[in-house]
């Protein structure tokens, strides 16, 4: 009878093996299923998508009005504080800025020896900042 069992054993221990077997070859020779051509595009336009992601934000979002009053008021006011560094220093203020990048920003008038005004655009908002003035303020209308 024991020998019955152990019989029984082996059998269905050969056959699990056997049928594992089987699987993984079958496994191997199976093919992967198609993409339907919707499918494609689908994921195309996705990736597509999560490239460009920041550019589209940038485009559907722009900034606000306050933030680039604030952003244009910080760059009037290092600017400004730079001039009279300048002027402390020499006597005068510059003819130029003396920061050449600053120059296609910021509008420099110089008005004497001592007297300026900056004016920096960016869109419909014009900030403005004289050679007295402790903080820039925003110009109205749209001449100087």
């Amino acid at each position: 009878m024991t020998d019955n069992l152990n019989s029984l054993v082996q059998k269905a221990e050969s056959d699990i093996h056997q049928t594992v077997l089987q699987k993984r070859g079958a496994g191997t020779k199976a093919r992967l299923p198609k993409l339907s051509f919707p499918i494609m595009i689908w994921l195309l336009a996705i990736l597509l998508v999560a490239v460009q992601f920041e550019q589209i934000v940038s485009i559907v979002s722009s900034p606000a009005e306050s933030q680039i009053e604030e952003d244009l008021g910080g760059l009037l006011t290092r600017t400004s504080e730079s001039l009279h560094a300048y002027q402390k220093n020499n006597g005068v203020l510059p003819p130029l800025l003396p920061n050449p990048p600053i120059r296609g920003l910021v509008d420099y008038d110089r008005h004497s020896d001592i007297s300026f005004t900056l004016r920096a655009s960016i869109g419909d908002v014009t900030m403005v900042m004289g050679s007295a003035s402790t903080a820039p303020y925003r110009e109205n209308g749209t001449g100087k």
